[in-house]
Order: C-alpha cells, then sequence, then structure tokens
C-alpha cells in the first residue's frame, strides 16, 4: 500500500463512521407521526421529505377514521383532514393544540373502468351516467362519514337523485379504496377527487357541480398531547412553504 493510501483511508474511514453516526442518530430520533387523508397519499411523502429536523412517519386512512383514533388517544403530533368537519369536531374534543390551517382544496369526480363507457354513452353529468347503468351495475361511493363519500351523497341529494342511485351504491372505506374498485374493473364507476383520478388508469366521466356540496378542503392541525409538539409546529409551518406549495399544485390540489 502507498503512503498516499495510507494517509487517505484513515480519513475517509473517520468520515464515514461519523455519516454512520449521524444517520444512527437520525434513525434513533423518535418520529414526528402525521395521520393524513388518504387522498393525501402521493404528496405527502414528497413534503415530508423536505422537513428538516425529524424523520416523519406516515399513516393515511379515512379522515373519519383518523379523528376518531386521535379523540381515542392515539399518538400523533399532527392531523391532514379532507374535511373541514372533522377538524371541527375534533376541536370540540379539545384534541387540537392551536388553529387549523388550510392546506388545499379540491374537486370531485365520477370516475369509470377504463373504456366502460364509449364515446356513444355521452356519459356527462349524473343523471346521464344513471341512465347508462344497467340494474346491477355497481357504484363505488366511500362509506358514511368519509368525506368524499360526504361531498358525493349531498351532489346526488343535491341533484335530486340520492334516492334513485341507492341500489346501484357500494360503500368504500376510503377514496382510494374506491379509486381500486373502479381502476381494477370490480365496480363500474366512482366518486373519487381529480387528484385520485390523476393517478391512476381510469375515464374520467365528469366532474360534479361544486355547488351541490360543501368546499372541499384540506385542514392541518397539531394535536393536544403530540409527543413532539415543537417539531409539530414547525411542520405545520412546513406545511404552508413555497416548496410545500409547490408540491400539492404539481399534484393536482388547488390552491387555498
Amino acid at each position: 500500500m502507498s503512503r498516499r493510501l495510507r494517509l487517505v483511508c484513515p480519513a475517509l474511514l473517520a468520515a464515514l463512521l461519523l455519516s454512520a453516526s449521524a444517520c444512527g442518530d437520525r434513525e434513533s430520533e423518535p418520529a414526528l407521526r402525521v395521520l393524513a387523508a388518504a387522498s393525501l397519499s402521493d404528496v405527502v411523502g414528497p413534503i415530508a421529505q423536505g422537513f428538516e429536523g425529524a424523520r416523519v412517519a406516515t399513516s393515511f386512512g379515512a379522515s373519519s377514521a383518523l379523528a376518531r383514533q386521535i379523540r381515542d388517544g392515539a399518538p400523533a403530533d399532527v392531523f391532514l383532514s379532507a374535511s373541514g368537519e372533522w377538524m371541527e369536531w375534533l376541536e370540540s374534543a379539545d384534541a387540537l393544540a392551536g388553529e387549523t390551517i388550510v392546506l388545499a382544496r379540491n374537486r370531485l369526480v365520477c370516475i369509470a373502468s377504463a373504456g366502460r363507457f364509449g364515446a356513444d354513452d355521452a356519459v356527462g353529468d349524473l343523471r346521464a351516467l344513471l341512465e347508462a347503468l344497467e340494474p346491477a351495475d355497481p357504484v363505488a361511493i366511500a362509506d358514511r362519514g368519509v368525506p368524499a363519500g360526504e361531498y358525493a351523497r349531498r351532489a346526488l341529494e343535491h341533484a335530486g337523485l340520492l334516492e334513485a342511485y341507492a341500489s346501484h351504491l357500494v360503500g368504500q372505506k376510503d377514496v382510494r379504496a374506491v379509486l381500486h374498485a373502479v381502476e381494477s374493473g370490480e365496480l363500474s364507476a366512482g366518486f373519487v377527487y381529480a387528484t385520485d383520478a390523476a393517478v391512476a388508469e381510469v375515464d374520467v366521466l365528469f366532474e360534479l357541480d361544486a355547488a351541490g356540496h360543501l368546499p372541499i378542503e384540506y385542514r392541518a392541525a397539531t394535536l393536544r398531547g403530540a409527543p413532539s409538539p415543537a417539531q409539530a409546529r414547525r411542520f405545520l409551518v412546513h406545511l404552508e412553504s413555497e416548496a410545500a406549495r409547490a408540491a400539492l399544485a404539481d399534484a393536482g390540489f388547488v390552491q387555498p
């Protein structure tokens, strides 16, 4: 071994050991626990990667289910909801540590399995879809209480078609379950957010009238009893950063 190589190797070894130690320290740190609506599955990860100071552990599901877990004492630092109503519900249960922020907004669309309806069917609204369905054709909708399902039911009710659709509707645990059921061809059509439809091989038939349901608004808040309250507050600030806003916009979310 040359003298130069002998001199470099110890320095390189020391650098590697220091790097490994730093990584080990970071891995041993308690993670910031973020619970988020299922429809945020594809965007929270990139946003979290840009957060400095703590590892971020994410868990996704229906906002309704996550809110109930939080009320029942599930350990978490930050909650990202697809519905302001569930944030207000947690606030009334004294489960929030501060005011909520509005992250983004979304749109509700009707999707179908790729090629399920041909161009000749001209399915352009809720009534046209109902007329195009066979009696046994199932339509996926998120379960009652789940924001995507509540928005869709209110839109159907606003159009005077909720009762007419009743025999077709098949409940799903969250909006991503709706998306999977339609994309796989298990169910003929379904109601999801526009951002969900953008990440799947489905046909978007039409957008539901926004006047028929409450505004689809995503909110975030830190939680009372958060294991890492200081980091939770920092993460909330990070969610309003230019980088986070850009990630949401790239995923198709509407800026608040």
